[in-house]
């Protein structure tokens, strides 16, 4: 019992390290976020979400927590973003600033998700997808 409420806290631990982490990257750059629009800063956030639940969602679908879509879920982002590049002001570099940001922290804890936290990265991704197809 010990064993996995220290197990727990390691995983809450690592989750609060995320957070943080994401927080001071935005933090290193506050001269030039400040110099953002505010449709760039939103490019970056939408990044940062769909992009990033993308990616998320095809690691735990790599790792059998979650069903293998016929296309990835981060080539279903990727025609999201094209889609909306080809309808608006091109803000994509900004997309994909934040998608790359949250690829590289990732990329660094795969350990973190676990069955539970990819059982909400699958619902994310459907709540998403549902919202892309009805605009």
């Amino acid at each position: 019992m010990i064993r996995s409420a220290g197990l727990a806290m390691n995983e809450a631990l690592l989750g609060l390290a995320l957070i943080v982490a994401t927080v001071a990257a935005f933090a290193n750059d506050t001269p030039a976020a400040a110099a953002l629009s505010s449709q760039q800063a939103q490019a970056r956030q939408f990044g940062i979400f769909v992009g990033g639940t993308a990616t998320q969602y095809d690691l735990c679908a790599k790792k059998g927590f979650l069903a293998k879509p016929a296309q990835s879920a981060e080539e279903t982002a990727k025609s999201i973003f094209e889609k909306m590049r080809e309808s608006g002001p091109d803000q994509s570099a900004y997309v994909q600033e934040g998608w790359d940001m949250m690829k590289k922290e990732i990329s660094e804890h795969p350990a973190f998700f676990t069955k539970e936290k990819c059982s909400w990265v699958g619902k994310e991704w459907a709540k998403i997808l549902t919202t892309m197809r009805a605009n």
